[in-house]
């Protein structure tokens, strides 16, 4: 099992970096890299990124806001196929979509996986909401 690691630019980036931001734990670095990563995949609509046709997320301004029935399970497994394919220091991935939301029209999604780091599988979660325009914004 390889462990996972920030990505290049914002290893450099680092060095740069004040004490503080050095202290930091490698879990909280690679966490917070990834949650970044998450982030750019899902602002990103397929067929819009010149690295592949099916990076990002499909357009969701059509089904977000309705929630029907199965338009909801057709997001988590949108969410779900992309971050398994996009994000490979996250194992395991699973998303689900959650009860309560307070904003009208909007579904709240749990992202969540394991990081493997020093030969131990840590747990993380994303929280996550899909507005009603079809943006989505990691919490």
């Amino acid at each position: 099992m390889m462990d996972a690691r920030e990505r290049l630019l914002e290893r450099i980036g680092s060095l740069g970096a004040n004490e503080e931001a050095r202290q930091l734990s490698r879990f909280e670095r690679v966490a917070a890299s990834v949650r970044a990563h998450l982030s750019r995949i899902l602002r990103t609509r397929r067929k819009s990124a010149p690295i592949a046709e099916d990076f990002g997320v499909p357009d969701l301004s059509n089904v977000a806001g309705s929630f029907e029935s199965g338009s909801s399970i057709e997001i988590v497994r949108s969410v779900l196929e992309t971050v398994a394919r996009y994000e490979p220091r996250l194992q395991s991935p699973r998303v689900r979509a959650l009860e309560s939301t307070t904003e009208l029209g909007s579904l709240r999604l749990e992202i969540s996986g394991d990081i493997p780091l020093n030969g131990q599988t840590w747990p993380i979660q994303f929280p996550v909401l899909v507005r009603a325009s079809g943006e989505i914004v990691l919490l």
